[in-house]
């Protein structure tokens, strides 16, 4: 992307749960996750951008930006997120408090910026559900996420990569089942399957980076430990 700056992307995440005993074979949180895209930030009404939430069966897609000609990138920027369990058959997941798990899988494609330069944030909202035996709904809002655009000056796609990173990992927002009041904190992205968490990925100039965006659930006062920078 050839203009750099920094736009700031809020992710609103809505917890629906439903709580479980613990058992030989599941944690106490079983469940699933589906996203979806909203309420784009914009300040020049002729920027484009587009949502299409499709995460029950498929993904969630959010996309800004529109191709150019060469040397410009011939596509669009656009982020994924498909929750896990959202598709037919898929597995939950089941975890015990403090432990890291994967909430989805989260796609950044770098592309082109023109005609969204203006673009300053989306929504992104998550809806957990656990599976047994009673319903409660909480909302865990404004998950903030930035976006570094690097100036493209070097030719390698690598190091003109641009850069999103976690602004914060948790909201203060909390839940409570059996007298204990539970939050839900985000751990960063990870790109070897949970064995290690960071703030931040890069994506290489005109390709698609991809990730897992971990969470954890756990007693109020625990907190998320922070990635090293």
């Amino acid at each position: 992307m050839k203009k750099s700056s920094k736009k700031t992307i809020c992710i609103s995440i809505f917890f629906i749960t439903l709580l479980i005993g613990t058992n030989a074979n599941a944690g106490f949180f079983t469940g699933s996750a589906t996203g979806s895209w909203g309420n784009v930030v914009s300040n020049d009404p002729t920027d484009i951008s587009s949502v299409s939430n499709n995460d029950v069966g498929g993904v969630a897609n959010f996309n800004w930006g529109k191709g150019g000609s060469y040397p410009a990138t011939p596509f669009d920027n656009q982020f994924t997120f498909d929750g896990v369990g959202s598709d037919s058959g898929e597995p939950e997941w089941s975890v015990d408090e403090d432990i890291a798990f994967l909430l989805g899988d989260f796609t950044y494609r770098n592309g082109s910026t023109y005609n969204s330069t203006g673009v300053d944030g989306v929504d992104l909202d998550v809806m957990i559900s656990l599976t047994k035996p009673e319903t409660v709904e909480y909302s865990f809002s404004s998950f903030g996420f930035s976006i570094t655009n690097t100036p493209n000056d070097t030719g390698n796609p690598v190091t003109d990569g641009d850069i999103v990173t976690l602004a914060n990992n948790t909201t203060g927002n909390s839940f409570s089942f059996g007298g204990t009041e539970y939050t839900l904190d985000i751990l960063g992205f990870s790109q070897d399957s949970g064995n290690t968490f960071a703030y931040d990925f890069s994506s290489p100039e005109g390709a698609t980076a991809n990730a897992g965006l971990y969470g954890k659930i756990s007693q109020t006062g625990g907190g998320a430990q922070v990635p090293e920078p």
